[in-house]
C-alpha cells in the first residue's frame, strides 16, 4: 500500500510539472542570398525552398545544422546554424533583501507563480544572408602555390 501512495505522487508530480513550464523560442532561419533564386541544402538534403525563404527547424528538442546555399554558374556557401536552449527557473530568494530576512517570493509576479520553470531557445544566426561569387572568380590554391 505504501509502495502505490508513493507511485500515485510521483504520477501526479510528474504530471503537474510540465503545466508548470514555460517554453519561448523561435525555430526559424531566414536565409536570403546575392543573388537571390539560389537553391538551400539542409544538411545535405535539399528543402525544395529557394532564398528568400524561411526554414523551420527543430525547435526545442533541435541541434546544428548545417546550410548550403548554392546556384547554377556560382561557387556553393556552407553556413552553420547554432541552437541555444537555456534552462531558467524563478529563485526563492529573489523577494528577500539581504541573508538575514525570511526568503519569500515578495516581488514574484503572477505569471512567476504559475510557470516558476522557463525554457528559452534559438537558432543563431537567425537571419543568414549569403553571397554568392560566380565559378573561377576566386582560385583555391594548393600547398605548393604557397611554398613558392
Amino acid at each position: 500500500m505504501r509502495h502505490t501512495k508513493k507511485l500515485v505522487l510521483l504520477l501526479t508530480a510528474c504530471l503537474a510539472l510540465p503545466s508548470c513550464l514555460w517554453i519561448e523560442g523561435d525555430a526559424r532561419v531566414f536565409v536570403t542570398s546575392d543573388p537571390a533564386g539560389a537553391d538551400i541544402l539542409l544538411d545535405g538534403h535539399d528543402t525544395g525552398l529557394t532564398t528568400p525563404a524561411k526554414l523551420d527547424l527543430d525547435g526545442l528538442f533541435g541541434d546544428d545544422h548545417t546550410i548550403q546555399v548554392q546556384k547554377i554558374g556560382f561557387e556553393p556557401e556552407e553556413r552553420i546554424v547554432t541552437h541555444y536552449r537555456a534552462w531558467n527557473t524563478s529563485k526563492w530568494n529573489d523577494g528577500a533583501a539581504d541573508w538575514s530576512t525570511f526568503a519569500f517570493p515578495l516581488f514574484w509576479t503572477f505569471g512567476d507563480l504559475v510557470f516558476p520553470f522557463e525554457v528559452k531557445y534559438a537558432y543563431v544566426p537567425h537571419q543568414l544572408h549569403v553571397k554568392l561569387f560566380e565559378q573561377g572568380t576566386f582560385r583555391r590554391s594548393d600547398a605548393t602555390d604557397s611554398i613558392r
